[in-house]
């Protein structure tokens, strides 16, 4: 805590029981201590010496000792957080986050931003991504206008989009909309555009004809063709709620018109999951045949990338019934995301659906991803793949229940 010193006279008297006129003695008000004790009057150099004295003496009178200097005494609570603030700044480490926030409290507003721009930049080497955001936050709780601030405004909208803080990415944008659209270097970053717009998607209790006006408006500012892209991605997810045959109808547009394999990829997954629900097999087989040939031809390097690949070759030809192909799509994916940064939640549910699909013949594939379950289990608790195990043990293998009901009831409990 940084106390100014009549805090700290209150506190040494509180903890001692130490009256006012022991510490004022004959020629100083109990009034004027008062009042300095709560904040109301400075102490001066003069009363501070003799106040110290006072204390000092009580104290020692008490068979105590008064372990605080007078220097110590007589610094105030800024030049205590001032300093606390340097240190952390300077060691780079971080060790109590409430006392680094009462710290900035305690400084003038002036001096505010600045400690607090040092003090993301550290949490941001520490890649402790969710404290650096925070830390934003209270910077443009502060400012009123971004001049100055671009670098900091980019990298805090997209720590939001990280941490999924979309309703603070568009009252962000809508705080500063006119500095963002009269702002040399901000103005030309099309990517903050996307992330308001997809802050607005995520709304769900907006209105999507106004979110579909907007999306229309900035896709005439936004010059990048990858960025233009995802507006249009977002578009499409909007139509498909409310028109789907006009959404499934913008996403084959934006598939001809894709460059890249990722965008292409990403188009593709889409439609697929899209054309799933809707149940429209003549164009999931085209879309299953374009991803089918990406696989055959090896052409994705990138392990992570592959995953999401054979995950999506999974779930069509589950969902055409070609129960080989997705089994072996299935348990190739589960082969290349072990060990790599793949989402758990879809390994989680690569493994639902083999248990689910797993006959007598597949005993020792089970075993082998029951196994890799077990293992995922320890960190990442999801359970619904073991009613689909239990099944199958009850079915096939009927006398290894006990065994299996003991080995997971570790986990349950």
């Amino acid at each position: 805590m940084f106390l100014s010193p009549g805090e700290k006279i209150l506190k040494y008297r509180k903890h001692y029981k130490i009256k006012q006129e022991d510490i004022t003695g004959d020629k100083v008000s109990k009034t004027y201590l008062g009042m300095v004790e709560c904040g109301r009057k400075s102490l001066s150099k003069k009363m501070s010496v003799i106040f110290y004295k006072n204390l000092k003496k009580i104290i020692e009178e008490l068979g105590e000792e008064l372990t605080i200097t007078y220097e110590s005494f007589i610094e105030t609570s800024e030049e205590q957080a001032k300093k606390y603030l340097d240190k952390v700044i300077k060691d780079e480490e971080i060790a109590n986050k409430w006392l680094v926030e009462e710290g900035i409290l305690k400084l003038p507003k002036i001096d505010q931003s600045k400690y607090i721009i040092d003090l993301a930049e550290i949490y941001l080497k520490l890649e402790n991504t969710n404290e650096a955001r925070r830390m934003y936050s209270k910077l443009f709780q502060r400012i009123t206008e971004i001049k100055k601030y671009e670098k900091e405004f980019e990298i805090f909208i997209n720590l939001c989009a990280k941490h999924e803080k979309y309703e603070i990415i568009s009252l962000l944008f809508n705080k500063y909309k006119d500095d963002i659209l009269s702002n040399q270097i901000l103005k030309r970053n099309d990517k903050i555009y996307y992330l308001y717009l997809l802050s607005l998607y995520k709304d769900k209790e907006r209105n999507y004809l106004n979110i579909e006006n907007e999306i229309n408006e900035y896709l005439k500012i936004i010059k990048n063709r990858v960025v233009k892209n995802n507006c249009l991605n977002i578009l499409a997810e909007i139509y498909i709620e409310s028109d789907i045959e006009k959404g499934i109808e913008l996403y084959f547009l934006i598939l001809r018109k894709a460059v890249t394999l990722e965008e292409k990829l990403d188009t593709l997954y889409s439609l697929g999951k899209i054309l799933i629900n809707s149940k429209k097999n003549n164009e999931l087989k085209n879309i299953y045949l374009k991803l089918k040939n990406i696989y055959e031809k090896k052409i994705i390097k990138n392990n992570e990338e592959k995953f999401k690949l054979l995950y999506n070759l999974g779930k069509i030809s589950e969902y055409f019934e070609k129960k080989n192909e997705s089994r072996t799509f299935y348990i190739e994916a589960l082969i290349i995301g072990k060990g790599i940064e793949v989402p758990l939640k879809e390994v989680i549910d690569i493994i639902n659906r083999l248990f689910k699909m797993f006959e007598k013949s597949d005993y020792y594939s089970l075993i082998s991803i029951e196994k890799e379950y077990l293992r995922i289990l320890e960190s990442y608790e999801d359970f619904k793949p073991v009613v689909k195990l239990f099944e199958y043990y009850y079915k096939n293998y009927p006398h290894k229940m006990e065994e299996k009901f003991n080995l997971f009831g570790n986990y349950l409990e």
